[in-house]
C-alpha cells in the first residue's frame, strides 16, 4: 500500500511539474508574439530573428520565432518528444502538430 502511494505521489508531481513548465513556454510564446506584432506596426516588417526583440534565441528557449513570408511567421514550442504547440500569423491560431 506505502508503495503505491509513493508512485501516486511522484505521478502527481510530475504532472504538475510539466504543467507548469508547459505554462512558462505558452507565457514567453505569447510575450514573444506580442513582441513580433509590435516589431510589426513600428517598423512595417517582421523582425529576421529575435536578436531584433532584444531577445536570444538558444538552443533550450523556452519557445522558438521563424519567418514564413514577408508579412507571415510562426511561433512554437515543443510538448513531449515530436509534438509542439505552434502558432500561425497567417490564421491567429494555436495548433498542436506533431
Amino acid at each position: 500500500m506505502k508503495r503505491i502511494i509513493k508512485i501516486l505521489t511522484l505521478v502527481l508531481l510530475f504532472g504538475l511539474y510539466s504543467c507548469e513548465f508547459n505554462n512558462e513556454r505558452q507565457e514567453y510564446a505569447e510575450m514573444l508574439i506580442e513582441k513580433v506584432e509590435t516589431f510589426k506596426t513600428k517598423n512595417n516588417r517582421l523582425p529576421k530573428d529575435v536578436s531584433e526583440l532584444g531577445l536570444i534565441e538558444k538552443m533550450d528557449s523556452p519557445a522558438f520565432y521563424q519567418i514564413q513570408t514577408d508579412s507571415t511567421y510562426m511561433v512554437w514550442y515543443g510538448l513531449s518528444v515530436g509534438e509542439s504547440q505552434v502558432y500561425r500569423s497567417a490564421t491567429k491560431k494555436w495548433t498542436e502538430e506533431g
